[in-house]
């Protein structure tokens, strides 16, 4: 059994802690009104998430008219959105900050509960301003305002919310309860492979501790939750058999679960392996060990000199400790650390401590004295992990480190400032004093991070789009791309209406732009949906749906081992050779299309003969 010692004091008084929250809030609205409509990328992935409800919300049915490689939950609420409201970014940007915004109340409210108020302030601040609308290199979209894919954050979300019931439930396995459980993790079926994993593996630990708690839930528990796990794909199912049959249609509602082992494959095994860190295996496993292993002895240090000045018999030592845990944190923070590099150690010390809590329970007998919270101090380590495992040995706070690191990055002040102090036996002076170690190591870090993004936001000046769909990008001396998409876009919004685009080899946002479709379902023509033959099956269909105009713009696209794209077949050859028989020429801006390097766009039109 627990002694209290071991748990969080809420040391802070309700008006502290409610000056807190609205600090927490004037921070978020700060770094929002920094970042204002400068958060995506001008070519890369969220033109997707602009393209794809659009299509939806004018009759488009996902997966046979346009395709996506995750699930239809995000896609179908967004297209509700532009269905109420009409089309923009902006009307994603609210809905999205509304989504951060519950994000970061669950964050305080779980974190609170596991660990109290004043390591839930000193989370959801790091959460807001190193994680929220931050940009740490040249590609926009990893934030909460305009997310690469809003799976990622419609996800986090719900496996939020999901640590809450499953909290209640390891209390009380009702089957309403379970029946609530089991309808969470069933959205995260139609959201993206691993927040589905996340939620498995949060749900898997739940029922560990309920079944080390007070036994095995009863059946009619375990019926509730798989008939909640089932109801989201069921009813997509419906949905998409009205118009393709219900075979087709549960293929398409299961859609993540279905084409989990190919999805990797889909973005390409290339670029996976680097985002995984599995390129150079025994680089990055050292990189890591390291980290970590300096982490947990930088967390030692802290922790013996907080012990040091609470409990050393000389007042003098007492108060040398105080000041080197303050002063030898600051310092650390401002020149010891480099904080865009300290992903590394993340994944390694969240597995340090959920090991550690997991063992913990295995030696407990008794539960009678665990307060509230204590569930969540075992759940929140294994989601946080299981996000970290899609960069397991790639680990960043920026990519996509903005939402599978974030837990991660958090639950580490948390643990040091709510749960540290009791198991080592601190009371006031120790606990201040890892507390403020903690802070002022924290605090240059976030500082440090917060300037980066601010300079990079700060050179974000080219407008693209307009009114409810502007947008800022990096100026032409920069990166011209962000000119050659407004250039093309303005040019495509003068030909008549109506008509139909294709852009090569990738572009969803100037069909969206120009408000102009496209008649094939791919919206990217590289990688993966070119290869092993698919390329002359894309040729075919767009024989039989020939476009109106084709645009050719420049793409990096080195990454995919294309240095020119239609190099060779596979990459964009057989479709750049029907272009050439059947479009001509219709407008150019600046360089050479094929050449990323100096940047331009094409616009060809259908010949007459067509």
């Amino acid at each position: 059994m627990g002694t209290p010692s071991e748990y969080p004091r809420h040391w802070l008084s309700r008006k502290a802690e409610w000056l807190g929250l609205s600090a927490v809030a004037g921070l978020a609205a700060w770094l929002l009104a920094a970042s204002w409509r400068k958060w995506p990328d001008t070519l890369v992935d969220f033109s997707r998430e602009l393209y794809v409800p659009w299509r939806i919300a004018n009759g488009a049915l996902l997966y046979r008219d346009v395709n996506d490689i995750f699930g239809p939950l995000s896609q179908y609420f967004n297209a509700a959105l532009f269905s109420v409201f009409g089309p923009g970014l902006m009307v994603l940007v609210a809905a999205n900050l509304a989504v951060f915004a519950a994000i970061t109340g669950l964050i305080y409210r779980h974190f609170r509960r596991a660990w109290g108020p004043g390591a839930a302030l000193a989370s959801s601040a790091v959460f807001v301003s190193v994680f929220g609308f931050s940009q740490y290199i040249t590609i926009g979209n990893y934030n909460y305002a305009t997310p690469y894919c809003h799976e990622a954050t419609h996800g986090v979300l719900v496996c939020l919310l999901l640590l809450g019931a499953l909290d209640g439930w390891v209390g009380r396995p009702s089957a309403a309860r379970s029946l609530v459980a089991g309808g969470l993790f069933g959205l995260t079926a139609v959201l993206k492979p691993e927040i589905m994993l996340a939620g498995a593996a949060v749900t898997l630990a739940a029922v560990a501790i309920r079944i080390r708690r007070g036994g095995r839930p009863a059946g009619s528990a375990a019926a509730a939750w798989a008939a909640g796990a089932l109801l989201p794909t069921a009813l997509f199912a419906a949905w998409f058999s009205r118009r393709v049959g219900w075979r087709a249609g549960i293929g398409m509602a299961g859609h993540v679960w279905l084409s989990a082992g190919t999805t990797g494959r889909q973005i390409n095994e290339r670029v996976q392996a680097r985002f995984l860190g599995l390129d150079n295996i025994p680089r990055h496993l050292a990189e890591h060990g390291l980290a970590t292993l300096l982490g947990l002895l930088l967390v030692g240090s802290l922790c013996a000199l907080a012990w040091t000045a609470e409990r050393a018999p000389r007042p003098w030592f007492r108060n040398l400790a105080a000041g080197i845990a303050a002063g030898g944190g600051l310092w650390l923070g401002c020149r010891g650390i480099a904080w865009t590099n300290i992903g590394h150690c993340l994944l390694g010390l969240t597995l340090a401590y959920g090991a550690f809590g997991f063992f913990r329970l295995a030696l407990r007998r008794e539960w009678g004295g665990f307060p509230e919270g204590s569930t969540l101090r075992l759940l929140i380590p294994v989601l946080a992990a299981v996000l970290m495992g899609r960069m397991v040995l790639a680990g960043r706070i920026y990519h996509y480190g903005f939402y599978q690191a974030a837990l991660a990055g958090i639950l580490v002040p948390a643990v040091m400032i709510g749960e540290l102090p009791g198991l080592i036996g601190l009371a006031g002076r120790g606990r201040l004093v890892l507390a403020g170690g903690t802070l002022l190591l924290l605090a240059p870090g976030v500082a440090q991070l917060t300037a980066l993004s601010g300079h990079l936001m700060s050179l974000k000046t080219e407008p693209v789009g307009r009114g409810r769909d502007l947008f800022y990008t990096f100026p032409q001396e920069i990166n011209p791309t962000g000119a050659m998409v407004r250039l093309t876009s303005e040019s495509l919004e003068r030909r008549p209406p109506g008509g139909t685009l294709v852009v090569l080899p990738e572009g969803e946002i100037i069909n969206y732009l120009a408000r102009m479709p496209s008649p094939v379902a791919p919206y990217s023509f590289y990688g993966a949906n070119t290869a092993d033959g698919l390329e002359k099956a894309i040729v075919r269909d767009l024989d039989r749906h020939p476009p109106d105009w084709i645009v050719i713009i420049s793409r990096d696209l080195g990454d995919y081992g294309i240095h020119s794209y239609g190099e060779s077949p596979g990459s964009g050859r057989d479709i750049l050779e029907w272009v050439a028989a059947n479009y001509e020429h219709a407008d150019y801006f600046g360089g050479n299309p094929f050449d990323p390097r100096q940047c331009g766009a094409m616009i060809m039109a259908r010949s007459p003969a067509r």
